[in-house]
């Protein structure tokens, strides 16, 4: 390696701790916390002579009025802010017709991670008489409709991306670091990164959008604004690192200041992954930080190996180069799904405890879709191993091909389902597991 090589690997390394050590240190604070309704007038449960012309929400972070929606009787009710108190929004009720129990239903929208949270609120009338007001208009802006599919595809596409690159990176630096210099390897790490830039470029649009008029500048400086901002500074460091493979190509795989370059972005991503979570809503944050760190890069690891395994290796239909990594990856992945699983119960019960009807919520049903994807492809992953002790032993011994059918078509359904438990996690992230 050339001593301008060398120094480059070295840069690259440096810069990528560096921020990694920024990162973890930084956007980690208060940003776990979601939006909570603090007060109501009229309170739940309350009795009133008459109904009033307007009612008033008061949460405990800055909220929109576009990011409010209340309904009573099936028609959105006016919603506004409050002059003074970005932290209370009213909404009208001169045109709703008196009952003797008026049922209003209100749902927000966290302003910077887009969790959903909502509730009723019964209030009783002893008189049902009727009032006169402004009629039921549909709040204005269109804003929440656009930012939620926005929101779910830069999730789903930025997990994807991440765990490809992470594991992929993970895989050729391991396993297998002659890949560097096959064109498929070399193209999904950069499609991965363009993948996780789009992502994250996504992501930064849904803070400002929620962010309504604020300064651009005080929003990125919140923190769900640093936190969007980091993914993507470490999204550009990634292209570095990817961009030294292409440049030196299995030299650089083998070098120790790629590999710590390459550890410290894989760090950094999955951290920044994890800061909007739900993993410090239970009784220990800490416990719960570092189960969600350990699950995502087991997940990372598991996702990237298969891609690049199935992807990559596979087509090239050269025993030699399976005898040697397919086994290690074996093992790779057992460990792996050790960990997923370990994490993952430990995750289950920090997130669950304390809240009442846990499994009749939204987050819990797509847990279960989750949980039953996870399960099949279990199946998969243990039909794969047994090909692994079996038959590739022989395939390699008679040196034939043709039993490399079907070992692609397992690692491929595998790696299908495994993407699938993916998806279905990154939209637990924008779910509300419950109060």
């Amino acid at each position: 390696m050339s001593p301008r090589h060398r120094d480059r690997l070295r840069a690259v390394a440096l810069l990528t701790a560096c921020w990694l050590a920024i990162l973890v240190l930084g956007p980690a604070g208060s940003a776990e916390a979601h939006n909570e309704l603090l007060k109501a007038t009229p309170a739940d449960g309350s009795t009133l002579a008459h109904l009033p012309e307007s009612g008033r929400l008061e949460f405990a972070e800055t909220v929109q009025p576009a990011d409010l929606t209340v309904v009573v009787g099936g028609k959105n009710l006016w919603v506004s802010a409050v002059p003074g108190d970005a932290h209370a929004l009213d909404f009208d009720l001169g045109s709703v017709k008196p009952a003797k129990t008026v049922v209003i239903t209100w749902t927000v929208i966290d302003e910077h991670d887009g969790h959903r949270s909502g509730g009723a609120l019964r209030v009783h009338l002893t008189t049902a008489t009727k009032t006169h007001g402004k009629e039921a208009v549909a709040p204005a802006g269109h804003g929440p409709r656009l930012l939620g599919p926005l929101e779910r595809v830069s999730k789903v596409v930025g997990y994807l991306a991440m765990a490809v690159l992470c594991g992929g990176l993970f895989f050729l630096a391991l396993l297998w670091p002659a890949g560097a210099a096959t064109r498929r390897a070399r193209t999904l790490l950069v499609l991965s990164v363009g993948a996780g830039l789009v992502a994250s470029a996504g992501s930064v649009a849904v803070v400002l959008w929620r962010a309504g008029h604020q300064p651009v500048l005080d929003t990125l400086a919140a923190d769900y604004g640093r936190a969007a901002t980091s993914e993507v500074l470490i999204w550009l460091l990634a292209a570095v690192v990817v961009g030294a493979v292409l440049q030196l190509d299995e030299v650089a795989v083998r070098g120790l200041p790629w590999r710590v370059g390459a550890v410290a972005v894989a760090g950094g991503l999955v951290r920044v992954a994890g800061i909007n979570a739900h993993a410090t809503q239970g009784g220990q944050p800490l416990v719960g930080i570092a189960a969600d760190f350990l699950h995502l890069v087991a997940v990372s690891a598991w996702i990237g190996g298969l891609v690049m395994l199935s992807v990559c290796l596979l087509p090239r239909r050269r025993l030699d180069e399976l005898e040697e990594v397919v086994p290690k990856f074996s093992v790779l992945a057992l460990t792996s799904v050790l960990t997923i699983v370990t994490s993952g119960l430990l995750l289950l019960w920090e997130i669950s405890r304390g809240i009442d009807g846990f499994w009749s919520t939204h987050y819990a049903h797509v847990l279960v879709i989750k949980l039953s994807l996870f399960a099949v492809v279990m199946l998969a992953a243990m039909k794969s191993k047994r090909w692994v002790d079996s038959a590739l032993a022989d395939a390699v011994a008679a040196h034939r091909r043709t039993a490399m059918r079907s070992f692609a078509v397992s690692v491929a359904t595998e790696t299908v389902l495994v993407v699938a438990v993916l998806a279905a996690a990154s939209v637990l992230v924008t779910s509300s597991p419950g109060q």
